[in-house]
């Protein structure tokens, strides 16, 4: 029995030049944190089996003699048990790519343009691989990350070699503003899930947060995702709260009743986290309390709500705890860009204990 985290153990995560093991990294990365990477300077190769176990072991071999590689330091999944030496893969994180054909205000990669093009390597010869030699699980979980999932060139592959044919549960975050047949086939046919941020109940607000006048084409998609009841039960609908942006419960309460003429019930309640950094990681009570408020709409009418954010966990329960590991998560993270006008706003209101006179102007 000895300390280890299960993606130590056998978890794949794939970044834009890496190869990790899993893509947290839970301590500031200003001084120089990275994930446990199985290999820097990546883009694509096939590693034999042997040799990709044997670069992912020097990290559980340090917590095998009771140390703690400094890549892991103050994780919240490290955990004791009796780990085995079985070689395996059951979760495989995809985040290489960028593209995307929405510009987000809240998105990391808004000015980081040389990461929006098509260039990157393909990762299909690698998992072909792995698959091909048992390493990787029946069953496996599988997460997409990166930019806009439906736009990337080997999306229809990914999905036929894991997802169509049941093999893995897949998870895929996607703005809908393109529809993807074979991803309603997989959520449909087998065990895929999608998270559409749709932040809005409207047109105009869509627009402001999106940047980006595709609110008639998202609404287009969902309905063709939300055609069956299984595929119903796959969407989870997202809204993220930007201040400012979306910060009421009126444009929740048309996000809400989007939501139910859909027949979707799986939703998610988020909060800016570009706020927080801004704002020295103080979230303001107005924002706690509307998330309060949101949540309790939400389940008044019967939909099944998740906190799926960086200051909140539980699921459908009104007292929301905060997570201290997450919150210091986010800390650590080193943002390299922010939208300038949401910096502005966010900087001069500041809405730490200012909220009430600013809810006042925007009234008058």
């Amino acid at each position: 029995m000895y300390k280890s985290c299960h993606l130590i153990q056998h978890g794949l995560c794939f970044f834009n030049n890496l190869l990790a093991s899993c893509c947290f990294s839970p301590v500031d990365q200003i001084n120089g944190q990275i994930p446990p990477l199985i290999q820097d300077n990546y883009w694509g190769e096939i590693i034999p089996v042997d040799e990709l176990f044997k670069r992912m072991d020097k990290y559980s071999d340090i917590f095998k003699s009771g140390g703690c590689p400094n890549e892991c330091k103050n994780c919240y999944k490290i955990e004791e048990k009796d780990w085995t030496d079985e070689r395996y893969i059951d979760q495989i994180t995809i985040t290489h790519f960028s593209m995307c054909n929405a510009d987000c205000v809240y998105c990391t990669n808004n000015n980081e343009r040389w990461e929006r093009t098509p260039n990157t390597y393909s990762i299909i010869p690698i998992l072909k691989y792995l698959k091909e030699q048992g390493i990787i699980r029946k069953g496996c979980e599988f997460h997409i990350g990166g930019g806009e999932f439906t736009i990337y060139r080997e999306c229809d592959e990914l999905l036929e070699l894991f997802a169509i044919n049941n093999f893995a549960r897949v998870f895929v975050p996607t703005n809908a503003i393109k529809y993807s047949h074979n991803l309603f086939r997989a959520m449909d046919e087998a065990t895929t899930y999608i998270i559409v941020s749709l932040d809005s109940g409207s047109r105009k607000t869509y627009k402001k947060i999106k940047r980006v006048d595709s609110f008639n084409q998202v609404m287009d998609s969902l309905k063709k995702y939300a055609a069956t009841d299984k595929s119903k039960e796959a969407i989870r609908l997202k809204y993220i709260i930007v201040p400012t942006y979306n910060d009421n419960m009126g444009e929740f309460k048309k996000f809400l009743k989007i939501a139910k003429n859909l027949g979707v019930r799986n939703l998610i309640i988020d909060i800016d986290a570009r706020y927080s950094r801004i704002n020295n990681y103080k979230i303001d009570d107005y924002f706690i309390n509307l998330a309060y408020k949101m949540n309790d709409l939400a389940l008044k009418q019967n939909f099944i709500t998740e906190f799926y954010c960086f200051f909140f966990h539980n699921t459908n329960n009104k007292t929301v705890k905060k997570d201290n590991f997450i919150t210091s998560f986010i800390k650590s993270i080193k943002f390299k860009y922010f939208d300038e006008d949401l910096k502005r706003i966010y900087s001069e209101r500041r809405y730490c204990n200012t909220y009430g006179n600013i809810a006042k102007q925007k009234k008058n």
